[in-house]
């Protein structure tokens, strides 16, 4: 996994949200009968490595950008990202 600047438009695959050119994202080939690149906003990398997802799955939009409430009312963070 590498973090880096994205050089075009791209869409997170943990909040669904556009990664614009220039914006920091983290990158890593994903391998599970098949080849898949994953691209998060470094912030949503950070909420997504907080987890333990074991076999779990996710799908892209399923948490806020940032968080890993999944939307859940009242999330102290997604309330502070608001305020920003």
């Amino acid at each position: 996994m590498k973090h880096q600047a994205a050089r075009k438009p791209y869409v997170c695959d943990w909040c669904n949200e556009p990664i614009v050119p220039g914006e920091q994202y983290a990158r890593w080939r994903w391998f599970d009968g098949y080849a898949a690149t994953v691209k998060v906003h470094s912030e949503c990398h950070e909420a997504l490595c907080e987890l333990d997802f074991g076999d779990d799955e996710w799908e892209p939009g399923d948490n806020p950008r940032g968080c890993n409430c999944g939307f859940t009312k009242g999330c102290e963070r997604c309330a502070e990202r608001a305020k920003a």
